[in-house]
């Protein structure tokens, strides 16, 4: 199974990255850390990939000790399923959030059925990541499983 996981989090990419490989001993991981790190992998390389686990929120640019990252997305992970949509890449898309809420005041629940209706051929559903709870855990594993049938 090979993955490519957008998400700026260092600590909850090492978690996430850390559980799958212990549950998938298969899992080949792909990390990117922006939305135009991540776009720019998917659409060059979108067949490499069986699944993308996606953060909403990022940076625009990569973050590093030169450049801030550009503009903060809000649903960054939003707009890298249109783009997935508008190329026709059919690569499935979990969204792993932090988030109960966003910038523009959307629920998760609410973006949850938003992105099943515009996106459906993609997006298969959402982990709620929490470094407290560890609920996603079985969430993100119940999901994954039910891709790599």
């Amino acid at each position: 199974m090979k993955i490519i996981f957008i998400e700026d989090h260092p600590l909850k990419q090492a978690q996430i990255n850390k559980f799958i490989e212990e549950k998938f001993s298969n899992a080949e991981i792909t990390n990117k850390n922006s939305y135009i790190s991540g776009l720019k992998e998917l659409i060059q390389n979108h067949h490499l990939y069986d699944i993308l686990l996606l953060d909403i929120s990022m940076p625009n640019y990569d973050i590093s000790s030169e450049d801030s990252g550009g503009d903060w997305m809000p649903l960054a992970g939003k707009k890298i399923l249109k783009e997935m949509f508008l190329r026709d890449i059919s690569t499935k898309a979990i969204v792993v959030t932090m988030h109960g809420s966003f910038d523009d005041g959307t629920k998760i629940t609410e973006l949850d059925t938003n992105l099943k209706s515009e996106f459906p051929e993609n997006y298969i559903g959402y982990a709620y990541y929490s470094q407290i709870n560890e609920d996603w855990k079985d969430k993100l594993e119940t999901l994954l499983k039910g891709i790599n049938k």
